[in-house]
C-alpha cells in the first residue's frame, strides 16, 4: 500500500503501481474463487468472463470443480476447458445468451467439458458465434434455451472465412434449432460434426442455411439426430451450401412438419451414406431446386410417407 507521501509523489509525476499482469493460464473455483484475484492457481477467479479478461490471447482457463460461471464473451483466442471435475459452466436466462464470441479474424476459439443450460425466465441461446477462425466445442451439453426470439442451442454466424468443429456433444430440448450454420459474410464456412447428439429440438436438429454470397460446406459423421420438430437436418439456401451426412442416424422427426431431411434452393445440396432414416414424418423434402443425393448404401424404413427412393444416386468413386 502506498504511504500518503508516497501518493502525493505519484499524483505529482504520474506514476501509478503497476496495472495486474495477464497469464496464459487461469483458473476459476466455484469453491474458493473470488472475482478480485488475479485468478492464479491459488488464487483462482469465480467467473469466466473475469478469467477471460486476465488470461493472455491463445491462454486457457482452467476449471478447478463443479459449479456455474457465469455469461462470458470471449474477444481473443482462448481455450476454456473442464477436463473432468463435474458439471461446470452457465446457466442461461432472461433472453442473455451463455457463450458469445466476437474473436478476431485469426482467433480460434475452444470449449471442452462445459454445459450451457436454460433455466427459462426469458428464454436464451446457448452458443453464439459471430467471428473469429474457429469454434471448437468438444464433450459439451448444450439444453433448454427458451424464449419467443431465442432459442438456439449454437447459432455459428461468421462473418468472414470460418471453422465449426463439434465433437462428442449432446445438443437438446432447445425452443429453436439444436445447431445453424449460417454465416453472414463473404468467406468459405467448413464445419465438421462428428458423434453429437442433436435430440427433441422444437425446429430443426441441424440446419445449413447460406443467406450470404460466401460458401458452406458441412459434413457430419457418426451422430443422431432424433425428435426434432421439423427436420433431422436441412440445406435451406440461397447461395452456395452442401452437407454430407454419413454413418449416422436420423430417426422420429417431424412431429410438426418435415421429417428426416429436407433442401431447398439451387445451390443447395445434402448428400447421405451409410445411414439408418427411420421412423420420420416424412423421409425428404426437396423444394426450390434443392438437390438431395444418396450413396446407395443407407438404411431407410418405416418412414410415414412410406419410404420413397432417393431421387439421385450417386456412383461410388
Amino acid at each position: 500500500m502506498l504511504r500518503p507521501a508516497a501518493l502525493i509523489f505519484a499524483a505529482l509525476t504520474g506514476i501509478t503501481a503497476p496495472a495486474q499482469a495477464q497469464l496464459a493460464r487461469t483458473f476459476v473455483s466455484n469453491a474458493v474463487g473470488n472475482d478480485a484475484n488475479d485468478c492464479g492457481r491459488n488464487t483462482p477467479c469465480r467467473t469466466f468472463q473475469r478469467a477471460h479478461d486476465n488470461t493472455l490471447p491463445l491462454g486457457e482457463i482452467t476449471v478447478l470443480d463443479p459449479g456455474g460461471y457465469g455469461a462470458v464473451t470471449i474477444t481473443k483466442a482462448i481455450s476454456i476447458t473442464n477436463d473432468g471435475v463435474g458439471e461446470a459452466g452457465v446457466l442461461v436466462s432472461g433472453g442473455a445468451t451463455g457463450i458469445t464470441v466476437n474473436a478476431g479474424a485469426s482467433d480460434a476459439v475452444s470449449l471442452r467439458g462445459l454445459t450451457v443450460n436454460g433455466i427459462g425466465f426469458g428464454g436464451g441461446n446457448g452458443i453464439i458465434f459471430n467471428s473469429g477462425a474457429a469454434l471448437n466445442v468438444e464433450n459439451c451439453a448444450i439444453r433448454s434455451m427458451s424464449g419467443t426470439t431465442t432459442g438456439e442451442g449454437i447459432l455459428f454466424q461468421p462473418n468472414g472465412v470460418s471453422h465449426l468443429a463439434v465433437l462428442n456433444t449432446i445438443v437438446a430440448d432447445n425452443g429453436f434449432d439444436g445447431i445453424v450454420i449460417r454465416p453472414t459474410g463473404s468467406g468459405a464456412v467448413t464445419a465438421d460434426l462428428r458423434r453429437v447428439r442433436l435430440i427433441d429440438n422444437q425446429l430443426d436438429g441441424l440446419q445449413v442455411d447460406n443467406p450470404s454470397p460466401g460458401t458452406i460446406s458441412a459434413i457430419v459423421r457418426d451422430s443422431i439426430s432424433a425428435g426434432n420438430g421439423q427436420a433431422g437436418m436441412s440445406v435451406l439456401t440461397g447461395e452456395a451450401a452442401s452437407l454430407m451426412v454419413i454413418r449416422s442416424m436420423i430417426a422420429h422427426n417431424g412431429s410438426h412438419g418435415f421429417g428426416a431431411f429436407r433442401v431447398s434452393g439451387r445451390n443447395g445440396v445434402l448428400r447421405l451414406g451409410q445411414s439408418t432414416v427411420t421412423g420420420n414424418a416424412a423421409t425428404f423434402t426437396e423444394f426450390a431446386a434443392g438437390v438431395l443425393q444418396s450413396y446407395g448404401d443407407n438404411n431407410i424404413a418405416g418412414n410415414a410417407d412410406g419410404d420413397p427412393a432417393f431421387p439421385n444416386i450417386l456412383g461410388k468413386k
